[in-house]
């Protein structure tokens, strides 16, 4: 692509560009585009060649027979130019997705893994930065920029007419070129203003799309539209400045290019007036400096969308290059569920402090591990570390002994299954749900939900397994889609389970299902590990891990031990605030002690 004028936006080339990499592994269809270029560009001579032959030939000698026959050549030449000119087309269109699909699936990989762990709403853009670029790559504005290359063959034809035409034209380009550069110069800054607002406008809908719920049930619709209203009429005042600019400037280029061709007809003019020149030769330079000039015209008219592509560029390979990186192990046998945690801590960058710190504990495989603390204290953090979802940042967290975030994800999530706090079900059926977004085995989805005791809620269901959840399907309740998710937690016979709050959205019907679900898998030997505020699911488990407010180990051991210390903390706690409110009591009369 080099000849295009597109270059690498990233200035460390040192850096591998997978944008970069994407676009060279289609070399050879790169190489055949260009190819037609050439050819598309001598053929696009047709128009001039034939005005001047109609005009040096056939009207001087009023042959019909010449005349025919140029227009059978003519009419040949246009047919197999545009002819390549669809094939370029549909060529880089073809480019364009591939181009697209050799980037989309790491890009939302490393979307995925960024928003885990960082979040941050420049991460949504991914896709559609891909979409950009796929969309820049496959238009007709980049077989238009492949041109550029052969203006040569048209200021050699322009030479060979007369030397004088070539001036024009060198004269003509160079104003146009210091055109481009000041449109360059005077829009850029104001069009990646506008296009990052933009963005800006969009997430900020889209978030208010996710919370609809809130929006509606709080009064607050009228509030967010203003709030979305103000941040687009901000992106399009930012936008509707830099069209401005480049609207004059784009004016003044087509302008200029006008008068280029007033000065070739006017140029050939002395000459046929100075017998160095005909009437053809005069119309045919006029075409072909007029054709010269187009990629410039070309890429001053589409700067908009050029910066669009550098800007979407410049953004996939920053994502591809901050996205969390997991090197994945070998492939390792099936775990028994043995837990160990040494010396565990995890920074988070976004909030920019430390999460947990110094977390070290041991669950045995069969065991059921209860882990509770005070909000913000780091439990749902945790939990993300033992499935290793997220890295630690200091110490390690084996499960069998091997890096539980080191284990290749595909093979460890047939053996771990895992309920988040805030369950989300993807579009499609409760069944595909259930089988992790897979055309699972009816029977496996089936035991999967009667383990989790969801089987009878399901089939209750207007299409049972087969009904539609998600954004164009079946609204389910906060309770109903616990419950799938702890299906799709035990979908698989899973060796090593963990639960964050469960029962946080369920009934006193749907809790006592979920305690007997937890009770036979107790009995199965599969490990547990259960955050939970209510007491009544940690009746069953064998220890209990307390975190204090700093993320930091207040107590591990057996249940019943860290209960037993927990409630003479808490007498202890009572005594020591009865104490303090006898001390600071009103004194009658002045005498210590004394009674009124």
């Amino acid at each position: 692509m080099h000849g295009s004028g597109l270059v690498n936006p990233m200035a460390n080339e040192t850096k591998p560009d997978p944008v970069r990499a994407a676009i060279e592994a289609n070399r050879p269809l790169f190489a055949t585009a260009f190819g037609f270029s050439l050819v598309m560009s001598v053929l696009a001579l047709t128009t001039s060649f034939y005005m001047l032959q109609v005009y040096d030939r056939v009207l001087s000698s009023r042959s019909v027979e010449t005349l025919l026959l140029l227009t059978i050549i003519a009419v040949g030449a246009i047919s197999v130019f545009a002819a390549l000119d669809t094939l370029r087309l549909r060529l880089l269109m073809r480019i364009g997705l591939r181009v697209g699909e050799s980037l989309s699936g790491s890009v939302l990989r490393a979307m995925v893994a960024a928003t885990s762990q960082t979040g941050g709403s420049a991460i949504r853009t991914g896709l559609r930065d891909v979409e950009t670029i796929r969309t820049f790559v496959g238009s007709p504005m980049l077989g238009a920029l492949m041109d550029a290359p052969f203006v040569l063959i048209y200021l050699i034809v322009l030479t060979l007419l007369d030397p004088l035409f070539l001036v024009v034209v060198l004269i003509g380009g160079a104003i146009l070129i210091g055109i481009a550069v000041l449109t360059q110069r005077t829009t850029s800054d104001g069009t990646v203003r506008s296009i990052g607002l933009s963005m800006r406008a969009q997430q900020f809908a889209d978030d208010g799309l996710r919370n609809s719920d809130v929006l509606e049930g709080m009064g607050m619709s009228a509030t967010f539209v203003g709030g979305w209203r103000k941040r687009w009429i901000e992106a399009q005042r930012s936008a509707t400045e830099t069209a401005d600019r480049d609207s004059r400037l784009g004016s003044l280029s087509r302008g200029v290019r006008l008068l280029i061709q007033i000065f070739l007809l006017g140029v050939g003019a002395l000459l046929i007036l100075d017998f160095h020149a005909t009437g053809g030769v005069m119309i045919g330079a006029s075409i072909i400096g007029a054709r010269a000039l187009a990629p410039i015209e070309t890429t001053v008219g589409s700067w908009k969308s050029i910066i669009a592509f550098r800007l979407a560029w410049t953004r996939v390979v920053e994502l591809l290059e901050k996205a969390p990186k997991r090197d994945e192990g070998m492939r390792l046998p099936a775990p028994r569920g043995h837990l160990t945690v040494v010396s565990a801590s995890f920074a988070s960058r976004a909030a920019g402090r430390t999460v947990l710190s110094n977390i070290s504990f041991e669950v045995l495989p069969g065991e059921a591990l209860g882990v509770i603390g005070p909000s913000a204290s780091g439990k749902s953090t945790l939990l993300r570390l033992m499935i290793g979802a997220w890295p630690c940042t200091g110490g390690i967290v084996r499960l069998d002994g091997a890096n539980i975030y080191d284990w290749p994800r595909a093979e460890l999530s047939r053996h771990i299954g895992y309920l988040p706090q805030d369950v989300e079900l993807f579009e499609g059926t409760v069944r595909e749900n259930i089988a992790r977004m897979e055309d699972g085995d009816p029977e496996a989805v089936v035991r999967a939900a009667m383990r989790a005791k969801a089987h009878d809620m399901i089939l209750a269901l207007p299409k049972g397994y087969d009904t539609e959840v998600g954004a164009a399907g079946h609204r389910l309740s906060g309770g109903q889609s616990q419950r799938i998710g702890f299906a799709r937690a035990l979908y698989g016979d899973p060796r090593f389970v963990v639960l964050d709050e469960p029962n946080s959205n369920l009934d006193g019907a749907g809790e006592q299902a979920l305690l007997t679900a937890l009770g036979e898998l107790r009995q199965e030997g599969v490990t547990l590990v259960v955050v939970a505020h209510r007491p009544s699911i940690l009746n069953g488990v064998d220890k209990l891990l307390v975190l204090r407010a700093n993320g930091t180990v207040d107590d591990f051991g057996p249940r019943g031990e860290v209960l037993a210390k927990m409630a003479k903390q808490a007498q202890a706690a009572q005594q020591r605030a009865q104490q303090n409110v006898v001390a600071l009591a009103p004194v009658a009369d002045g005498q210590p002690g004394g009674k009124a």
